[in-house]
């Protein structure tokens, strides 16, 4: 299960990804080929970039795959690599909750804001957070619950 959530969230930042060039691809076509200035091709390309960072570290962790420093642990016993492993997890679960707090009360603050160019609410951006904090919370508690065959 966690690896088809991996692959969904992997898909979706492509599909920002997408977003994200197409933007910038109008944004230089109007600019330099046009003429004209379409200020809404900068902000949707901030939004569209903001989501596909999020969505590519939520498939990132549930792939096992964030950048690591693992020179020292790996020259460790078995079972403290276990003891370190589950130890990170559990702070993870701990910042990924102050995280989805963090970015529900932003919401609640930026709901009636507008985007400047587009009507879309602030609060889209910090939707992502609420996205990737809870699938990280969710992919944490069955990482712990499970143990690292969760991962593989």
């Amino acid at each position: 299960m966690i690896r088809r959530l991996a692959a969904v969230f992997e898909s979706l930042a492509m599909v920002f990804l997408a977003g994200v060039l197409t933007t910038v691809t109008l944004q230089v076509f109007f600019r330099y080929v046009a003429g004209i200035v379409a200020p809404w091709t900068e902000e949707a390309t901030r939004y569209l970039g903001i989501w596909m960072v999020f969505m590519g570290a939520t498939a990132a962790m549930a792939q096992g795959s964030h950048i690591a420093v693992t020179v020292l642990v790996e020259r460790l016993p078995e079972w403290i690599q276990a003891v370190i492993r589950r130890l990170s997890w559990t702070l993870l679960l701990l910042f990924s909750g102050i995280v989805l707090l963090g970015s529900l009360q932003l919401i609640r603050l930026n709901w009636e804001q507008q985007a400047v160019t587009f009507p879309v609410s602030v609060a889209a951006l910090y939707l992502a957070l609420v996205v990737f904090s809870g699938t990280s919370l969710l992919l944490l508690v069955a990482l712990l619950w499970r143990g690292s065959e969760a991962q593989r």
